[in-house]
């Protein structure tokens, strides 16, 4: 037997669907395009830390970095 919904919860679903949308909108702006290599990255990171390997490591591989360049990076060692 199939499940059948109220109408205001399907109504309830939509709206929070559309809130997400808007605030997701509103996080992402235009940038301009940067080309960067990975070395600079790893200099950056060496230069906000403080020259610890294994914060450099970590900030490098974060979710952030990750969504800032668009690439995962993995360190090895």
């Amino acid at each position: 037997m199939a499940k059948t919904q109220r109408r205001d919860q399907v109504n309830r679903r939509k709206a929070r669907q559309t809130k997400v949308a808007r605030a997701t909108e509103k996080v992402v702006r235009p940038m301009k395009r940067v080309q960067v290599t990975l070395g600079d990255l790893i200099a950056a990171a060496f230069d906000t830390v403080g020259g610890e390997v294994k914060k450099v490591a970590r900030v490098v591989s974060s979710p952030a970095m990750t969504l800032a360049t668009g690439k995962h990076i993995v360190v090895v060692g």
